[in-house]
């Protein structure tokens, strides 16, 4: 392994994605950051982190983001400011955990992601009385609100990522009729729709799959059905094509990372170089399908 420096902000030339990758993750600061923070909702308690484009490209388009459990944090802003740059568009992250993460859940984890359903009646396992629940579904529509109120956004050109838990919703948002023009997933943690509310992941990849081109990046750990050739959520989204070849842009497909582990892509130890390779490398196919499909 290769253990690399500390990148400093005018070490990488145009185009590296080394910078976003040196910055660690598990920690929150805006100090060094291209984008800023705001609160909205109905109550102003739901934290989004914005990149902006350059001045010059005046974007009508933006990029929904949905975190994996540890929310917003330095290495995300960095991902997203570059790719805001590149792709010449608005990228938010919305931190639907309310400053939450995994870490403080250590022992009702499942209980905890109940709490943000899609739909609020998604929750009945849960005692409503005593526990706050966030609807990702409300998150998603608040969004929408302040990306077309702040910054001019034209809805109908709204694409999405998500990280691990992220990407459970953006498919079950997809799937629930929500219109993003595209959707790139990392390391996917699809099995939440039958882990945590008792449904089916394989129906709402298909829904999925047949309304929004979809990118999954997968780890060699995560679940077989995601894996291609085989898997059955691979075969759901490679035959979707959305007319891919007539218009020249690349098939919806899964794509696998043999040698990595959940969660590399966002929160790997990018001094081992082969992570650190396979993270640019993914990036990479997302800013390629992302710019494909916006």
């Amino acid at each position: 392994t290769k253990k690399m420096t500390e990148a400093q902000p005018s070490c990488c030339p145009e185009g590296s994605w080394g910078a976003p990758l040196d910055v660690p993750h598990g920690l929150k600061s805006f100090d060094g950051v291209n984008g800023e923070s705001f609160m909205i909702g109905p109550d102003k308690k739901l934290e989004v982190y914005v990149a902006k484009p350059d001045a010059a490209a005046a974007a009508e388009k933006a990029i929904m983001v949905f975190t994996d459990v540890y929310g917003l944090q330095n290495r995300l802003f960095a991902i997203l400011d570059k790719l805001a740059k590149d792709l010449k568009l608005y990228v938010v992250a919305i931190d639907c955990f309310r400053g939450e993460t995994k870490d403080k859940h250590p022992n009702d984890f499942l209980d905890w992601v109940r709490r943000h359903p899609f739909e609020d009646n998604q929750s009945s396992s849960i005692n409503k009385e005593n526990v706050k629940v966030h609807p990702v579904g409300k998150d998603i529509d608040s969004c929408f609100e302040f990306l077309s109120q702040q910054f001019g956004v034209n809805l109908s050109n709204v694409g999405a990522i998500g990280f691990c838990w992220g990407v459970w919703a953006m498919t079950k948002a997809c799937a629930m009729g929500i219109k993003f023009k595209c959707g790139v997933g990392f390391h996917p943690s699809l099995k939440l729709e039958d882990m945590a509310f008792g449904m089916d992941q394989l129906n709402i990849a298909k829904l999925a799959a047949e309304s929004t081109p979809l990118l999954f990046c997968v780890a060699g750990n995560d679940l077989d059905n995601l894996k291609p050739p085989n898997g059955e959520v691979a075969q759901i989204i490679s035959s979707s094509k959305h007319n891919s070849e007539g218009l020249k842009k690349q098939q919806p497909k899964c794509v696998e990372f043999p040698d990595q582990i959940h969660g590399w892509v966002s929160r790997g130890d990018t001094s081992i170089e082969r992570v650190r390779e396979d993270a640019e490398k993914a990036l990479k196919n997302a800013t390629e399908f992302l710019a494909d499909w916006m």
